[in-house]
């Protein structure tokens, strides 16, 4: 390995199931525990609804080949790996191939813009375990929900979703709620969805719009965040107005959250209340987030 590819660049996520089988096992892993069979068995029909599986392992690898070949554009020649808290190849599967590749320098990116207990410092407590003080010193890239990049290429796709959608439709930012136990114990989350829902609706100039909370936890039994989807929904109708675009900004790709939560539940939710419904799709593989990972990377090899 030359002196450049002994640095690294590690994108760690969440993962997804990737067809019907694996999704039992998905669910036991998110859980930490063997699910109730309703729990199972529901989650296996919203797969089975957008097609089988999730797209999004297969999204973050091409995130991470996407990274590898725009910080190579810039000159900066590094290996780019991927590491799923919920799939293959999982961190820990990561980070022994990257061991065996004797990275000396690897920089930890999470692929989640809001820091979080089950996402960011969920991902990065897996990756310092599976290394356990051995091999690559880590680094792990700061919260990035207010990255100029990130922001521009929200406002890019809001923007075209915007124009397929009748003027002046109220637009609901919508993310993944959590147990208000962890809002209150300090998590960031909340705070930092909020800034980047305003910073977007600023740059496009809306200021018809509302931050909502989706896909509860089907085991969940204790207060999660709001209001939901589906209330900010029954809201706007009740205000008279013809349609709604909702803009899952929780997430940076498409998967069972937007492509069931949103466009089939959220979607019958909201014309059973008279609205049309528009949705904003994920930035997966948007030419600017790929910038805006690669300006991440970069700046923490500038810092290092």
């Amino acid at each position: 390995m030359g002196e450049l590819r002994r640095r690294g660049v590690f994108l760690v996520g969440f993962g997804g199931p990737e067809s019907l089988e694996a999704v039992p096992g998905f669910v036991e892993s998110v859980l930490g525990r063997t699910p109730p069979e309703h729990v199972t068995g529901g989650a296996i029909g919203r797969y089975r609804a957008i097609g089988g599986g999730s797209p999004l392992p297969a999204t973050t690898r091409r995130q991470a080949l996407l990274v590898g070949e725009e910080l190579s554009r810039r000159g900066l020649d590094v290996a780019v790996y991927t590491g799923m808290l919920h799939a293959h190849p999982t961190i820990g599967e990561a980070a022994e191939q990257i061991l065996d590749d004797g990275v000396e320098d690897l920089i930890v990116l999470s692929l989640a813009p809001y820091r979080c207990e089950v996402s960011t410092d969920a991902y990065e407590a897996a990756a310092r375990q599976a290394f356990d003080g051995l091999g690559p010193r880590l680094r792990f890239v700061p919260d990035w929900n207010l990255a100029d990049g990130y922001v521009d290429a929200l406002a890019d796709m809001l923007g075209q979703a915007r124009a397929a959608a009748p003027a002046d439709t109220p637009v609901i930012f919508s993310a993944h709620s959590l147990p208000a136990r962890l809002i209150r114990q300090g998590d960031p989350y909340a705070d930092q969805l909020a800034a980047t829902a305003r910073s977007v609706a600023l740059r496009l100039g809306i200021t018809d719009w509302q931050l909502a909370y989706q896909s509860v936890s089907a085991a969940a039994g204790e207060p999660w965040l709001g209001p939901s989807v589906e209330q900010v929904v029954d809201r706007l109708a009740a205000g008279g107005a013809g349609a709604v675009l909702v803009d899952p900004i929780g997430f940076i790709a498409d998967h069972v959250e937007t492509l069931y939560d949103n466009d089939i539940e959220h979607r019958a939710h909201a014309e059973a209340a008279g609205l049309g419904f528009h949705r904003c799709r994920c930035l997966n593989d948007h030419p600017g987030l790929i910038s805006a990972l690669a300006d991440l990377v970069i700046t923490a090899v500038h810092d290092g």
